[in-house]
């Protein structure tokens, strides 16, 4: 997990896999929110992250979203707070 100072209403996304090759970047800053907003947000960001990389995580996903690293997040509406870490890895990682 990068280690990256906290930027106030701010989460740290990290890429790892596909979607850091898509995105080109290996983390980037996004508003805390919604797990849903957050990713609409990437989506406009970064438009080479197509729905296949970047679905709704209600929908058919290649990719995983983990919470700091600590579990994964499958709820649209989860609510990352400022500060915290969203990692987004291809969902064939580690096998």
């Amino acid at each position: 997990m990068v280690n990256q100072e906290i930027t106030p209403g701010y989460i740290t996304v990290e890429f790892l896999g596909i979607p850091k090759l898509k995105a080109g970047v290996p983390f980037c800053k996004a508003p805390a929110g919604s797990l849903s907003s957050i990713i609409n947000n990437l989506k406009n960001r970064f438009p080479k992250l197509s729905e296949e990389f970047l679905p709704s995580p209600s929908g058919k996903s290649h990719v995983l979203y983990s919470l700091n690293g600590d579990y994964f997040l499958n709820d649209p509406d989860t609510i990352l707070l400022e500060g915290q870490q969203l990692l987004i890895i291809s969902a064939d990682a580690g096998g």
